[in-house]
């Protein structure tokens, strides 16, 4: 900066004169005096904007008399380079920062009107690495005393320091703070905004281990790791967060908590100041009640106890049964860890048993009740069973075996009719009086087929007003091995005199040497029976909900259709949808045989394919593809093997579907669906 050369005087244009030099960078401290005398007068001094190191002048008069200079902060200059009564200069030491400078004489202090101020290249040479939260790091370099600020990540802003000096700035970390760069702001003429060159690591807590990895609710969980005097607050499974002021106890090195009543399973999420949170990579898994068996396989309301058998059982409060109110432990037969044993409340149904703890959790048991279904309804005459009526005898012939009061096999009761022969016989009764089914609609019996008789055609006969009436030959299929359910149009038999039925008769034919069983014979009206698992009729059972897609109706109380009851399951898509019933609770169908069900077809369905799936723990299976063929304008009632699913878990059917192939823009109604 040019020097500017003053001319000592008294009269104001001359002090005029001398102020307008501040134009040139020099600091002005001028007054208006008429006469100066002897006293010490500074006219200015600069430059402004001055680096440490470089030299700033004090113009003035009478500056011979000043002794020191004092600069900010209360740094006390006595060798000048220049001394004169005109002119004063002075070299700026490092420490200098900037403020009002004071000239000090005998006289009296003398401070500028101005401050001065530096322009300041603040340097960096390391910073720390990693700190935790609430410690502090140090950063060296020069010219340190001129930071004004450091900014962590997100905008974290510190202002004030522990220490501060030239080569040395020690920072708090504040308990927000998060691994990134830091953000220096200096003070000066021309102030700096600059960056770290490396991001500093905020240090995080860290998870070493949970004890126990398995624990009830509200037990006590202690977690194991370092810096865990951090965390503010841990995240359980289910959405469940326990509070610092909660925790048993905290340290650095390990944190016990109580384990919240509702948790459920998985990892832990711990919680700081900062943001920045942490997961644990191990799960916790909660102690839960665990059922692994129900006996018996069928249990009689208002008769049987349901032994329960499992683990961790002793946490039961209270079970619930399907359709009956829940049961305290109070009330149980017998309770303890791995055994509950319970009297089976009137009315309950087959189905899922839920459990709530003791602590207010509830889930599935992992086991079903299953109770009798209704069972073969009474028929409107009954012929046989467990004994034969109407006065009627055993006329059955080549006879090698004919019980009609076997315990072997039965359908319905306790009893059926077991026949065997070794050439072409039948089993028959015969002899009673006239039996009137004029008000009847089908002749209605039970089958059992014994050895080799899979497949076997069955003739069945009525005799009447004493006569066999062999011209009305009707016959049915039996299965081996499996009761099978016959009902046979009376319309079939146009030649027995249906006011006077004295006889019936069952020949196997084509099959020297066969066995079979008897049950359950006589008349009836016909029409569907009570399935032993419903999954639908009238409503949907087991929990499940409405799971049809591409839907235009679903509609499963439609009073349009019925087939058992008097409402059916009303389905229309436009395009390739089907009808399904979903989320169930678990349908122990193990010990069926059939999954029955019922299709009314719509317009245009005549001959047309549906799809049978069924889903098990919550997927369908639809690799198990079994379909039917409907028809039009008529009810028709299907009951396919359970071995055509062998990939379906029959202890937990979650799900049933059925879908129109081949057919698009398509109207079914779905009846009577579940297990026999």
């Amino acid at each position: 900066m040019k020097l500017i050369k003053y001319i000592n005087s008294l009269n104001i244009l001359s002090l005029a004169l001398v102020c307008i030099l501040g134009a040139s960078g020099l600091l002005m401290s001028c007054e208006e005096e008429d006469t100066m005398g002897s006293e010490v007068v500074l006219l200015s001094y600069g430059p402004s904007g001055v680096k440490h190191g470089d030299t700033i002048k004090f113009i003035g008069l009478n500056l011979d008399k000043v002794s020191a200079i004092v600069l900010q902060p209360e740094i006390e200059i006595t060798d000048f380079l220049t001394k004169s009564s005109t002119l004063i200069e002075i070299t700026v030491p490092k420490a200098a920062q900037a403020g009002l400078v004071t000239l000090k004489t005998k006289d009296g202090d003398i401070e500028t009107k101005s401050p001065l101020s530096f322009e300041v290249p603040v340097t960096i040479t390391s910073i720390t690495a990693e700190a935790r939260p609430g410690s502090t790091i140090t950063v060296t370099g020069d010219l340190l005393n001129w930071v004004e600020s450091v900014t962590f990540k997100d905008g974290l802003l510190v202002e004030e320091f522990v220490s501060q000096s030239l080569t040395e700035l020690v920072v708090e970390v504040p308990m927000e703070a998060q691994t990134g760069f830091l953000i220096f702001s200096s003070g000066g003429t021309d102030p700096l905004t600059f960056a770290s060159e490396n991001e500093l690591v905020v240090t995080l807590p860290a998870v070493t281990s949970l004890s126990p990895t398995a624990v009830r609710h509200t037990e006590n969980l202690t977690i194991n790791g370092t810096d865990l005097d951090l965390v503010t607050s841990i995240g359980f499974g289910g959405d469940l967060t326990v509070t610092k002021d909660n925790f048993v106890s905290q340290a650095a090195s390990k944190i016990v908590v109580a384990v919240p009543a509702m948790t459920l399973k998985g990892t832990l999420t711990l919680n700081q100041l900062s943001p920045v949170s942490v997961v644990t990579s191990q799960s916790l898994t909660i102690v839960l009640p665990v059922g692994t068996a129900a006996a018996p396989a069928v249990a009689v309301p208002g008769v049987d106890n349901l032994t329960i058998t499992g683990t961790d059982l002793d946490l039961v409060a209270q079970l619930s049964l399907p359709s009956v109110d829940p049961i305290a432990a109070a009330n149980f037969v017998s309770h303890s860890p791995t055994e509950i044993v319970l009297s089976v409340p009137e009315g309950t149904k087959s189905g899922g048993i839920t459990y709530t703890t003791i602590h207010g959790y509830s889930a599935n048991l992992g086991v079903n009740v299953v109770v009798p279904g209704a069972g073969p309804s009474p028929l409107g005459l009954t012929l046989y069973d467990d004994e034969v009526f109407f006065g009627g005898g055993d006329w059955s012939w080549n006879t090698d075996v004919s019980d009609n009061a076997s315990t072997e096999q039965f359908y319905s009761g306790s009893k059926s009719w077991k026949y065997s022969t070794a050439s072409d016989g039948g089993v028959s009764a015969g002899g009673m009086s006239g039996v009137d089914a004029t008000g009847m609609n089908v002749f209605a019996f039970s089958l059992y087929g014994g050895p080799g008789t899979d497949g076997a055609t069955v003739a069945a006969i009525l005799g009447s007003d004493g006569a066999d009436v062999w011209g009305n030959y009707n016959s049915v299929t039996i299965s081996e091995g499996e009761w099978t359910e016959f009902e046979i149009d009376l319309a079939n038999y146009p030649d027995v005199n249906l006011a006077n039925v004295t006889r019936w008769i069952f020949k196997v034919e084509g099959v020297t040497g066969t066995t079979i069983y008897v049950d359950r014979v006589g008349f009836d009206l016909g029409g569907p029976k009570p399935l032993a698992i419903d999954m639908f009729d009238e409503s949907v059972n087991f929990g499940g909900g409405d799971w049809s897609w591409n839907t235009d109706v679903s509609d499963n109380a439609n009073t349009e259709q019925a087939y058992a009851g008097s409402v059916s399951w009303k389905f229309s898509t436009a395009s390739d949808g089907g009808v399904s019933a979903g989320g169930m609770t678990g349908v122990d169908a193990s010990g069926m045989s059939v999954l029955s069900f019922a299709i009314y077809g719509g317009p245009g369905t005549n001959g047309a394919s549906v799809a049978a799936i069924l889903g098990s723990d919550g997927s369908d299976v639809w690799g198990n593809y079994n379909a039917v063929t409907i028809t039009e304008g008529a009810w028709t009632e299907f009951n396919l093997d359970l071995s055509n699913y062998p990939d379906v878990n029959l202890a937990n059917v979650t799900r049933w579907i059925f879908k129109v192939e081949g057919v698009t823009g398509t109207t079914i109604y779905v009846d009577r669906v579940g297990f026999n």
